[in-house]
């Protein structure tokens, strides 16, 4: 099928039957140098031999001996395609070229270095060669380590760090797994921001004494920047802006006497005066800047372990289950008295605007008052009124002592449960219907919502002790910290809303800044203004020494 013009000329097999018989030229007479390459080309491209190995050194072999016997006076010349341009053997021979056309294009240079077609190509060691090269070229020592490397790796631990090694790789674990496979955390214009969760407190101040006690409420922040603590049977009031500490003494006014531990602190909404609950019962009431007591309240028949204020009326939970509403303005305390818990109230809060009073015991049901004085037809022995709850959840396995009211949506309330539930609930008061629920790995000791977003804190006893922020209403997880080396037995908020205060059985009471407060230009102008009147102190002008 091909034909022999000129085949003595190639030596190899010529039998391929996809090239076409080839055809003499027509014109006659002397050629030109230049048609004749031409033609050589066209000549041996229809004759080149495809071999296995892609291979045509014979090839180029013939072309150098056709051009070393003209006499033309150009020297030793070879035909080059315009249309490859030449390569090293190194880019030849690799992956990326061509492993069944022959070469028609290699540098002067490098022929003399062309293997013979039986010699054998190592694709590792061209591989190899090619690294080295690029190497050399980027000015990197070739090596088994990465290219590009951030940083050095780090020390091996030593036996001194190695507690600090362990709480840092906690600290991470923690992060990671609380956020794994979530999305945002956070909502509005800071979503896209990471939150840095506060691993050391902003100030430690010792509490000798603090009662390792689940039920008790010993710790409450005034609007006044003062923060109350009960310790042993005296109670102590902390100076956040001047860091003085004055003590208000015990339970009874006469010192040959056993005085009564200290079981609850409240302030009044003002921040002038401090209500203190005992063990005997008794409810007194505080002057903070003369530093005497006003009056003793009695009545209940056992420890007093919650408080709350609303108004000129505080309101008292005792062991026994009752729940005492007291006009402090008035002989006759005791204007209102609500059953609805047969063990003891542990959680007490008043909503901000009055209407509802929400309880929570030891018999783990959560309670919704209405806050309406003296409004039942029922009553006492005594002729006082006696409430019943609005509504009655029981959905808690075990005491309630964590309550709180979101204080920017205000029919919304949180409850938190012991070792036995670790549960929080949220509830609509209007309705009374349950709207979520949040399962936790520890016991909850008490809830704070944020003032400044849509977030919830909550301090946490056995087995972590650690301090816990969730958004809302999406429930999810922001951080965790471990906070104390006991369970944590309560918390209050500043009154900027910025900073929670914490105090465990480890006797230490720890002060987190949680978040930061958001004013408008309209707020910052004017912030003068805005401060209270109470001895020039006021929410905006928070300070800890």
């Amino acid at each position: 099928m091909l034909s022999d013009t000129g085949s003595s000329n190639l030596p190899g097999d010529v039998t391929n039957p996809f090239i076409s018989k080839l055809t003499s030229s027509p014109k006659k007479g002397r050629i030109s140098p230049h048609e004749e390459s031409i033609a050589s080309l066209r000549e041996g491209m229809g004759r080149m031999d495809i071999s296995a190995r892609g291979n045509s050194l014979d090839y180029l072999q013939h072309m150098e001996r056709k051009d070393s016997s003209k006499d033309n006076g150009l020297g030793n010349r070879r035909e080059l395609d315009r249309f490859v341009p030449s390569r090293p053997n190194s880019i030849h021979h690799s992956s990326h070229s061509s492993t069944t056309l022959p070469t028609l294009a290699l540098d002067s240079a490098n022929s003399s270095s062309l293997i013979s077609p039986d010699t054998s190509i190592n694709n590792s060691s061209v591989n190899d060669l090619s690294t080295s090269t690029l190497s050399a070229t980027l000015g990197v020592p070739q090596s088994n380590r990465r290219i590009l490397s951030f940083r050095s790796a780090p020390p091996p631990a030593s036996h001194a760090t190695s507690h600090l090694d362990a709480q840092r790789n906690y600290l991470l674990h923690s992060s990671a797994s609380a956020n794994r496979g979530t999305g945002s955390n956070l909502s509005g214009k800071d979503s896209n921001k990471k939150r840095t969760p506060p691993y050391v407190p902003e100030r430690v101040l010792d509490a000798p004494g603090f009662e390792d006690d689940y039920y008790l409420n010993l710790i409450d922040w005034s609007c006044a920047n003062r923060v109350a603590i009960g310790l042993g049977d005296t109670g102590y009031v902390w100076d956040a802006e001047t860091g003085s500490v004055n003590a208000l003494g015990g339970g009874n006014d006469d010192d040959s006497e056993e005085r009564s531990k200290v079981t609850a602190v409240s302030w009044s909404d003002d921040g002038a005066y401090l209500a203190v609950g005992t063990d005997a019962g008794e409810v007194e009431v505080w002057d903070v800047e003369e530093g005497k007591k006003m009056r003793t309240m009695a009545g209940h028949s056992a420890r007093i372990p919650s408080l709350s204020w609303y108004g000129h009326v505080l309101s008292s939970g005792c062991r026994d289950g009752s729940i005492y509403h007291h006009d402090v303005r008035v002989a006759k305390h005791k204007v209102m008295e609500l059953v609805g818990h047969n063990a003891e109230v542990c959680g007490l809060t008043w909503r901000s605007d009055g209407q509802f009073l929400a309880s929570g015991g030891n018999d783990n049901v959560v309670n919704c008052w209405d806050g309406r004085i003296g409004a039942s037809v029922l009553q006492t022995g005594e002729g006082v009124p006696r409430g019943v709850a609005k509504w009655t959840k029981r959905n808690h396995t075990a005491a309630v002592k964590a309550l709180a009211w979101c204080p920017w949506q205000s029919s919304l309330l949180a409850s938190g449960g012991g070792t036995a539930d670790k549960h929080i609930h949220f509830w609509s008061t209007s309705t009374g219907a349950r709207t979520s629920s949040l399962k936790t790995t520890t016991q909850v000791t008490s809830l704070q919502f944020s003032d400044h977003s849509k977030e919830l804190i909550g301090t946490h006893g056995y087995p972590d002790n650690t301090i816990t922020l969730w958004s809302y209403p999406s429930l999810e997880k922001i951080w965790e910290v471990p906070a104390h080396d006991s369970r944590i037995i309560c918390s209050s908020k500043s009154p900027d809303g910025t900073t929670i205060c914490t105090g465990a059985g480890d006797e230490n009471l720890k002060f987190w800044k949680i978040w930061e407060v958001k004013q408008s230009k309209k707020d910052k102008s004017h912030n003068e203004d805005d401060l209270s009147s109470i001895n020039g102190r006021g929410k905006n002008t928070v300070r800890i020494r």
